[in-house]
């Protein structure tokens, strides 16, 4: 064999070695891309404006948790698929109730610690992990009828609400967080308020297994989410007006499939949909917002006069697109683009290849304010006047809403309605849009059926406002309690015993002897220094008889505190008590107070006493 074959025989070899190691290779790292991510977890994380320090113990811990969830693709992809639904329609009231945006990856979670040992996962539905006790305590309702938990936007706002007071209990994101996936007596047993402060936390133990576990999710959902692209793009539209009807009348209306309908309202525990704060909510694809808007519309205003049905006109015209993405439209003979995931009027105004400032002017919003996935937004100057004279304002609609249903400028509609401000609207008003109301002309308004719905007072509210009662709780560490006046005092008595005879009396069963003893008192005194001796002598006994238990003729004699019945601490509520205020001063839970005083709500007056605990 020549030099020359050897050489090329040694290449084929070479070759095939090479294509058969690299093939390897790349199996290999593509069998251990979860193993690799895993590797990653480091020993800090951060969560809002807090640090999580880890061991080698609870870093393995959390690393194996990260690896399972990377692993499970289905269930990843599960997980994704409601963020990317629930985020854009949550945002907004995380932003407003000033809880930080970590807390948004809660929002579908659903693991509670019960105990050190023990963590459950909470029935299918149930939002923001939480329990009937949190629920309860922020006034959501959970009856024979309906489960707030179990409704986006309701259990939204009862979690921002028990965010922020437990934030102002604790002072601390990272406690905060805690002590809502998991129960008080597991923090009580791990003496948080005593170990944590500050910054910096230290998760040293297995028994914070919430927290690590937690965390382990937010760490996958977190580092996969922005690249996370769902196939079909839906959002939540809520149905308004609904009550008494049921979800096959709703779903027939919006021309969509009852399951679907079912799925998205599992809070409703029977056929129709009852009196109440909650609305029907629908999820839909996003392409699909206007035609369902405008089902609703329809639905929502039969028998009812109405002089805007059908607007705003919309007109697919892909035409419009500057080859930067987008769904464009003409709405009311106005270019427009429609919201879609993720977008912002940055995003919105480069698709439209015009200028930041362009687009806001164009819609009369600021940089502060959120876009509606689905909505069209016009991307040129909107109209002096709209198509049709008037409009009859409904529930809970704004100026600027008719403003871009009609594509009329916001500054002609005040000047034709003689409003100096935009000031509330009240139902039933007639807006007009083409030309000035004359000044001998009143407001009018158009009477719309009544909704069969009292009115209550708002609840879920996480102002500042209703907040800072709870501040005035953590600087109240300790009750304060009076000291009992003490009373002159009196001269000693020390008794001497001396034992004497038996003797028998009628107060005693017969056959019962019981030793007789004779008393010497004598009293000491400051004033008095002589002794005085008494002898007790023996005299006559008759059987005394009551109607009534010595225990209770004892009691009656006794003088009882106030604030004591039948051996219970009572406390009489003050103005701005709440249960839950209550609970924290005294150091018990919510559910304890129930079950004291029969309770079936969180309502109480002033003067109310409440039983807090045994004595």
């Amino acid at each position: 064999m020549n030099l020359r074959a050897f050489f090329n025989i040694s290449f084929k070899v070479m070759k095939r070695s090479l294509l058969l190691f690299m093939f390897f290779t790349f199996s290999v790292a593509l069998a251990q891309t979860n193993t690799t991510r895993e590797s990653k977890v480091p020993y800090e994380i951060k969560f809002a404006d807090v640090t999580f320090q880890l061991n080698d113990v609870t870093r393995y811990l959390l690393s194996q948790e990260v690896a399972a969830i990377s692993r499970n693709s289905e269930l990843k992809k599960e997980y994704l698929s409601k963020l990317s639904l629930v985020i854009p329609s949550i945002e907004s009231i995380v932003e407003n109730a000033d809880v930080p945006g970590d807390f948004k990856y809660l929002s579908i979670y659903n693991k509670f610690q019960k105990s050190l040992s023990s963590t459950v996962a909470l029935e299918q539905g149930v939002f923001w992990c939480l329990d009937i006790e949190k629920a309860k305590d922020v006034d959501l309702i959970i009856d024979d009828k309906i489960d707030e938990r179990k409704h986006l936007l309701m259990a939204t706002k009862g979690a921002m609400v028990c965010l922020k007071r437990n934030q102002v209990l604790y002072e601390n994101w990272g406690k905060t967080l805690f002590a809502h996936i998991a129960s008080r007596e597991v923090l009580k047993s791990l003496e948080t308020n005593r170990k944590w402060s500050g910054n910096y936390i230290v998760l040293d133990s297995p028994s914070y297994s919430s927290l690590i576990q937690f965390l382990a999710f937010k760490w996958v959902m977190e580092a996969e989410f922005n690249s996370f692209k769902n196939p079909v793009q839906s959002i939540v539209y809520e149905y308004k007006n609904a009550t008494g009807k049921s979800l096959n009348l709703i779903a027939a209306d919006l021309k969509m499939d009852p399951k679907d309908l079912l799925q998205s309202n599992l809070w409703m525990k029977v056929n129709r949909v009852p009196e109440g704060d909650a609305n029907v909510l629908v999820y839909i694809p996003s392409n699909k917002y206007s035609e369902i808007r405008m089902l609703d519309e329809m639905s929502r205003n039969v028998g009812n006069q109405n002089m805007d049905l059908g607007f705003p006109v919309l007109k697919p015209t892909p035409e419009l697109s500057k080859g930067f993405g987008g769904m464009f439209y003409t709405s009311n003979n106005l270019k427009g683009v429609q919201a879609e995931m993720c977008d912002d009027f940055v995003n919105l105004a480069y698709k439209a290849n015009i200028s930041n400032k362009q687009f806001l002017e164009f819609n009369e919003m600021t940089d502060k304010d959120f876009l509606q996935i689905g909505q069209v937004y016009y991307i040129e100057s909107k109209n002096d006047k709209a198509a049709i004279p008037h409009h009859i304002v409904k529930n809970d609609e704004t100026l600027w809403d008719i403003s871009q249903q009609y594509g009329v400028k916001l500054s002609k509609l005040l000047k034709y309605n003689r409003m100096e401000t935009i000031a509330r609207l009240q139902r039933g008003r007639v807006i007009w849009m083409q030309a000035t109301r004359p000044k001998s002309k009143p407001i009018e308004y158009i009477e719309f059926p009544l909704e069969n719905k009292d009115e209550k007072p708002e609840r879920l509210k996480f102002d500042d406002e209703l907040i800072s009662q709870y501040v005035e709780t953590k600087k109240e560490q300790e009750l304060v309690v009076q000291k009992p006046i003490q009373e002159p005092k009196k001269a000693e008595v020390v008794v001497e015993t001396k034992p004497k005879e038996v003797f028998k009396s009628e107060v005693l069963t017969k056959n019962q002897v019981v030793p007789f003893e004779e008393t010497t008192i004598v009293q000491k005194s400051n004033t008095v220094p002589d002794e005085q001796t008494t002898v007790v002598r023996e005299v006559p006994t008759t059987k005394v008889t009551s109607e009534k238990p010595f225990s209770e003729e004892l009691m009656e004699t006794i003088d009882i505190p106030k604030n004591y019945e039948k051996g219970y601490l009572v406390h009489e509520v003050k103005k701005g008590e709440t249960l839950y205020r209550i609970s924290v001063n005294y150091k018990v839970t919510v559910n304890q107070l129930y079950k004291l005083n029969n309770l079936n709500n969180n309502i109480i007056e002033v003067g109310d006493k409440i039983i807090v605990r045994k004595y």
